[in-house]
């Protein structure tokens, strides 16, 4: 039977015997891989980034582009396929000063590179009592987006990331490595845009079959084609754009870039996001939302591999506790403005 996450809280939907071992082309991954030390030689950056230009931190092979300041209208309009009263009213934000975001979501290399751990290690964390618990993992090349992580991990990330660039002295007067905010990934989501994705309008012939999505976003109606490995089956899914196949997390930056040159906003994996969420948009014209000082929880943004059509747009919104381990969510790194904490 098909999951779906919930449009208010996000799930971890998986369970021991969901994945499915493919033919030709599964990777085994039957035992652990040696201990990686984390990155402890060379510098991640040679000079301090420049405002409107893209850099790379080099000691993990991690881009950042440069996302300008703007004002954008956030949310959807009742009209849209898929929108909920999470995403009303439609709010005016205004993003006042410019920013970096990553080109792709964190990858499983440059995790491991930067953490010293790997999907192996984090799916243990997430199954402890998994007597394989390797057995459940999908995809694990090096160039899948990193998941698994929880909201406190990919903050972790961060962190490690502004003690490396202080201590080389570069970080810019003002910024910090963090997770975007919620405003600040629909604003980088649409890249200028006001449609329902950076493609076009979403046009839904079926659950899973919505063709605009398919130069951008790897989703449930894609995610099968062309798949090797174990996954899962998606026989029994409904209304498929392409019928049949093993499905599971894909290599990042295989579809089409948005405006601003960023990959895989749509579908792939779910982003965290900084924001703990509000059950509303403000409303009016608000400068540089946070979200609530306080919540259980935290945003996730973008749609997966595994979502419905309808999930992977701009404006949905959901989130997920922070400590939650899920095939289906990852992180994108920001660098940003500091923010109270």
């Amino acid at each position: 039977m098909r999951h779906h996450f919930t449009p208010v809280h996000l799930r971890c939907l998986l369970a021991a015997g969901l994945l499915a071992v493919g033919g030709a082309g599964c990777t085994r991954e039957d035992a652990k891989p040696p201990a990686r030390p984390p990155f402890a030689s060379g510098r991640l950056l040679a000079a301090t980034p420049v405002n409107g230009q893209s850099f790379t931190l080099d000691g993990i092979a991690l881009d950042l582009l440069p996302i300008p300041a703007g004002t954008f209208r956030m949310g959807s309009p009742f009209a849209e396929p898929g929108h909920t009263v999470l995403e009303s009213p439609q709010t005016w934000v205004t993003i006042s000063r410019p920013y970096w975001l990553g080109r792709t979501a964190v990858t499983h290399e440059q995790w491991r590179t930067l953490m010293g751990t790997d999907l192996a290690d984090q799916v243990r964390k997430a199954f402890p009592a998994e007597a394989n618990p390797i057995r459940l993992l999908a995809g694990t090349a090096d160039a899948v987006p990193m998941h698994f992580v929880t909201w406190r991990e990919a903050m972790a990330f961060c962190a490690r990331l502004n003690e490396r660039a202080r201590t080389e002295g570069w970080l810019p007067v003002g910024y910090e490595f963090t997770l975007p905010t919620e405003a600040q990934w629909e604003y980088a989501c649409r890249a200028g845009g006001t449609d329902a994705t950076y493609a076009g309008p979403l046009e839904v012939r079926g659950e899973n079959n919505a063709p605009v999505l398919d130069a951008i976003a790897w989703y449930a109606g894609n995610s099968s084609v062309g798949y090797r490995g174990r996954g899962w089956d998606t026989a029994d899914w409904p209304e498929k754009q392409y019928p049949g196949g093993l499905a599971g997390v894909r290599l990042v930056a295989q579809k089409q870039a948005n405006a601003w040159g960023l990959h895989d906003m749509l579908g792939n994996v779910y982003q965290w996001c900084r924001d703990h969420p509000a059950s509303a948009l403000p409303g009016g014209a608000v400068k540089d939302p946070a979200g609530p000082a306080r919540g259980a929880d935290n945003i996730v943004r973008g749609g997966s591999w595994h979502s419905p059509a309808v999930y992977c747009r701009a404006a949905h919104r959901t989130w997920n506790n922070p400590d939650v381990r899920s095939q289906f969510i990852g992180f994108r790194i920001a660098l940003a403005p500091i923010m109270p904490p």
